[in-house]
């Protein structure tokens, strides 16, 4: 035992300290699943999880003006404690490609206790047709 124990068992065990450390400081958002009507839930990807149960999207709408899509978007609190969040939009094309991946910044918002906030943007080019808001914690 003392032999296997050097041999694979030590290494074996090192290696997944360094895994794990490298993992917790990464910086690698855990991704928490949106509550609420799933056909808006879809639409929501937050980026911290204790955060997923407290947000959700209770409204939205879009329409086309011009050739580019236009979105609205209702975020809920559903707590009664304020929440200071940054957001922002994802755009993709008809094959699901990100478009201009990158080129958009986040948007700080303080989402009041039990109240709406109403998002808005507009997509980057014609080739959108799917959007996606993201979430984070500041």
């Amino acid at each position: 035992m003392n032999r296997v124990w050097k041999l694979i068992l030590q290494p074996a065990l090192l290696l997944a300290v360094v895994f794990v450390a490298g993992c917790a400081t990464s910086g690698i958002e855990a991704t928490g699943k949106p509550m609420g009507d799933p056909k808006f839930a879809k639409h929501l990807v937050i980026h911290n999880e204790t955060l997923a149960g407290d947000i959700i999207i209770s409204d939205m709408q879009s329409r086309v003006t011009g050739d580019l899509l236009e979105v609205n978007v209702i975020l809920t609190n559903l707590t009664s404690s304020d929440k200071h969040i940054q957001y922002r939009f994802s755009w993709f094309d008809s094959d699901n490609f990100e478009v201009e991946q990158g080129s958009r910044s986040w948007t700080p918002v303080t989402l009041n206790g039990n109240a709406d906030t109403s998002m808005k943007a507009v997509a980057p080019n014609p080739s959108v047709n799917v959007y996606k808001v993201n979430v984070r914690e500041m």
